[in-house]
């Protein structure tokens, strides 16, 4: 029976397998309302500041900052009501000293203010008159243009995973398309003589195939296409064949249940002669999975477990 020369571990696996990988440069641009999951092409960039225009962060009044220092419960300042600001439009007033604006979040600040009092800290006095009851400072409650995001901030680079807050990122920048790598295609080969599709009844020495199912499962799951290539006997021949034209269709290759290491693994040699360099690793030292094949042919990531 071979034995295994070396047990490489994990870490040292992986570096010698993304060593060889080819680069894939398949990419395509998608809704971006379509997007969760996948994983950036490219750098993204915004288009415009955001917000593109101050606004204010509470409910309360405009003010000038200026006007309202010193003020206190005990000592209010009294502002006149110059009007109330609209949402989704531009102020039609422009804020005199001594005069506010009932503003609400969200809403663009008047020329003229440059910081926004709490509605709790505020009072009527008489019609068209305000009591500020705390002083703020300039800026205060405010967001100021490009805050958030300056014009041509790259705010995602190549290569980010799109998650619930960058989709809802991108669409407050009104990308509504984005580059995205392509979902790799993994193929899954089954292996073994005692191994039946899980829909037929079980004969004696029989099982049925479940690692083909769960790895379809978890390359889903990695954003990944799982194809599958349904059960191989054990025959070089046939592994061989199934495997070339795997590699051919998709861009990762799984054999599930062909590396072990008994005189009837014929998994690694069908490696060998499916491309260049071949047979990177067999032996990891994990438990269990310790006699986990690593490949590459020809670029393409060829995997057995």
């Amino acid at each position: 029976m071979p034995e295994f020369l070396e047990l490489l571990p994990p870490e040292e696996a992986l570096a010698l397998l993304l060593a060889r990988l080819a680069p894939r440069p398949d990419t395509e641009t998608i809704p971006t309302d379509e997007a969760l999951g996948r994983v950036t092409a490219a750098g993204v960039r915004a288009p415009h500041p955001l917000p593109s225009f101050p606004r204010s962060t509470v409910d309360g009044y405009a003010v000038r900052a200026a006007d309202t220092f010193g003020a206190s419960d005990t000592l209010p300042a009294y502002l006149a009501l110059a009007g109330e600001v609209p949402m989704g439009a531009v102020p039609a007033l422009s804020l005199l000293p001594a005069q506010c604006a009932l503003i609400h979040t969200g809403g663009m600040l008047p020329e003229g203010a440059d910081a926004v009092v709490m509605v709790e800290h505020t009072q009527g006095a008489r019609p068209d008159e305000v009591e500020i009851l705390r002083a703020v400072a300039v800026g205060e409650n405010v967001l100021k243009i490009g805050e958030d995001v300056a014009e041509g901030q790259e705010v995602l680079p190549a290569g980010a995973r799109l998650r619930p807050a960058e989709i809802g990122g991108l669409m407050a920048l009104g990308i509504t398309r984005v580059a995205v790598a392509a979902c790799p295609r993994v193929g899954i080969l089954s292996s073994g003589d005692e191994v039946i599709p899980p829909e037929q009844s079980l004969g004696p020495g029989q099982v049925r195939d479940v690692n083909a199912y769960t790895l379809s499962a978890l390359v889903q799951a990695a954003g990944g296409e799982p194809v599958r290539y349904g059960i191989l006997p054990d025959n070089a021949g046939a592994m061989q064949t199934a495997a070339a034209r795997a590699l051919a269709e998709c861009d990762v290759v799984v054999i599930t249940a062909g590396s072990s290491a008994s005189t009837r693994d014929l998994t690694a040699e069908v490696i060998n002669r499916l491309g260049q360099p071949g047979v990177l690793a067999h032996g990891v030292n994990v438990r269990p999975g310790k006699p986990t094949i690593l490949g590459v042919c020809d670029g393409r990531p060829i995997t057995a477990l």
